[in-house]
């Protein structure tokens, strides 16, 4: 059998290697407000003009909670629970602040799903089009 020889620093030396790739390859953000600091994150561009769509059916939302639907509530793909978000109808301009509660919508083309008593307080019957802000960001 042929000697094994092991080299001595080598695991540390692919240690450094792997955090200079990581940090050559990581794209920059930098925070220029202090609420872009105390959030922790660069805010997402706001959605404007995009289309969103009313939810009243189920009985669970995606956190494992009963589903109330007379609540005002909304649904987003990625975003945290809990964040909340001003929406504007943009065929009448009210304005609304909506929580994240669910996971969805599952149509393509659309930014959110209004919970029944979220549409009825913006005014939205089935299809609307919206412009969607993070609370603080509008």
């Amino acid at each position: 059998m042929a000697e094994y020889r092991r080299r001595k620093n080598c695991g540390a030396s692919r240690l450094r290697f792997a955090a200079l790739a990581l940090a050559l390859t990581s794209p920059q953000a930098f925070a220029d407000t202090f609420q872009e600091k105390w959030m922790g994150r660069i805010a997402r561009p706001p959605a404007d003009d995009q289309e969103a769509s009313v939810y009243w059916q189920g009985e669970w939302d995606a956190r494992g909670k009963r589903f109330k639907a007379n609540e005002v509530s909304c649904a987003h793909r990625t975003e945290a629970f809990g964040t909340i978000f001003v929406v504007t109808n943009l065929e009448n301009g009210k304005k609304i602040r909506c929580p994240v509660q669910d996971r969805g919508p599952y149509a393509r083309g659309r930014v959110l799903d209004f919970s029944l008593g979220a549409a009825r307080q913006i005014g939205c019957d089935g299809l609307c089009r919206v412009t969607v802000r993070r609370a603080g960001y509008e």
